[in-house]
Formats: C-alpha cells, sequence, structure tokens
C-alpha cells in the first residue's frame, strides 16, 4: 500500500557520497530514500527562531523555525526519520543488536568530496558546514551546545535578490569542502543545503574520524 506514496514523494535531495546517516538508515531498513531526500528544516540554524536569512541575502524567503536541540541532524523532523538523531546506544536498542554508526576515515585539513542526487533542485543560496566541538559528548544526541558556534565553511552564490538569477543559483551536483585542520578523533559533520527561495534548508549528517 505504501509503495505508490513513496514514488510520489522522491523529492528534494540528499547526499549520495561519502554516506550519510540518512544512508546508513536506508541500508538498515529504518527509512526510505525519499525520506532521507526531504530531511527539510528551517534554514536559519543554528539560529532558535524564524525570520529574515541575514545580510547581505536578506532578500531571500524568511527562515522557518529551525530544528529543535536533539533534532538538528533530521532537520527537524521527528517521525521515522528520528532514527538519525539516535546515539549508538539508541540505535542498539531500534535495531534490538549492538550498533555504532560507521566512520568515515578523513585527516585534519583534508579536501572532503561530496556528491548529491536531487530530485527537486530549487534555488540554491548555498551550503554551510557545522561540526561537533572538541569534547562532545556522542552519548547525547546532537544540540547546538555539542557544535561549534560557527559554521567551519560556507559556500554561499552571492547574486541578489534571487528571482533576478532563476537560471544561476543551481544545486550543486558535486562540490567539496575543506575540513578543519585541528580536529582529533570522532566528530559528527552537519551539512546544510540552503534553499533561497523557500524558508528551508536540507540536512545531512556524516561520522568522521580524523585520523
Amino acid at each position: 500500500m505504501n509503495q505508490p506514496q513513496a514514488q510520489t514523494q522522491l523529492r528534494h535531495g540528499r547526499v549520495t557520497s561519502p554516506a550519510s546517516r540518512g544512508a546508513v538508515a536506508i541500508e538498515q531498513g529504518l527509512l526510505g530514500a525519499w525520506q532521507v531526500n526531504e530531511m527539510e528544516g528551517g534554514k536559519n540554524f543554528p539560529a532558535l527562531t524564524a525570520g529574515p536569512f541575514p545580510t547581505p541575502y536578506g532578500s531571500d524567503s524568511d527562515s522557518v523555525t529551525p530544528p529543535a536541540d536533539g533534532y538538528i541532524l533530521s532537520g527537524g523532523k521527528t517521525d521515522a526519520r528520528d532514527c538519525v538523531n539516535f546515539t549508538d546506544e539508541e540505535m542498539s536498542k531500534k535495531l534490538n543488536r549492538p550498533f555504532s554508526w560507521p566512520l568515515l576515515s578523513v585527516t585534519p585539513g583534508q579536501t572532503l568530496e561530496v556528491k548529491w542526487e536531487y530530485t527537486a533542485p530549487h534555488t540554491t543560496r548555498g551550503y554551510r558546514w557545522l561540526i561537533t566541538k572538541d569534547g562532545w559528548d556522542p552519548k547525547q544526541r546532537i544540540s547546538r551546545a555539542q557544535l561549534e558556534a560557527q559554521p567551519f565553511a560556507e559556500d554561499f552564490y552571492t547574486q541578489v535578490p534571487y528571482y533576478s538569477y532563476p537560471g544561476e543559483l543551481k544545486a550543486k551536483v558535486n562540490h567539496s569542502v575543506k575540513l578543519p585542520a585541528t580536529k582529533k578523533g570522532r566528530h559528527v559533520i552537519v551539512l546544510m543545503w540552503i534553499v533561497a527561495n523557500t524558508g528551508n534548508a536540507f540536512y545531512q549528517a556524516f561520522d568522521v574520524d580524523f585520523k
């Protein structure tokens, strides 16, 4: 019964490489691809409230309310997609067997290549990257207190207003980011694809191990 509905809901986009938490959840049979394509929440994160997108992009659509602490990695979704917010312990209970999120091996300061697959490539403002603080606690869900206060990278189109550049503000299939040079060990990275003409961003999360 659910299959036709799932087919009609393949929308928006997700990272296909490297493997995100959403991809792992698909692999574990907890989510469908369409659900990972729609990890959609307010684009002003890490702000707490809805409202105008910051200058100089204030002519973009206002942000809806950003995700609450504990629900950041799912873009604020609290349905089945909540599983991407789970700690190792929560996932172990869900799967009824020992589980830990697989770690992508990275090196400090390296360039990470990312590939997206879009089913609805919205007018794009850009991409924002955040990472957990040193000493963060993997036994707690990701909250603002667990993340560095400032993004470690942003990749924004500068053209404003967005509606004057309909052919230029395109979602990027391939893009790259320079990872922080001072991190060690296990961390969580949050990548936001920020849309210009809606109040949302699409959230993707990665578990990494800095060697």
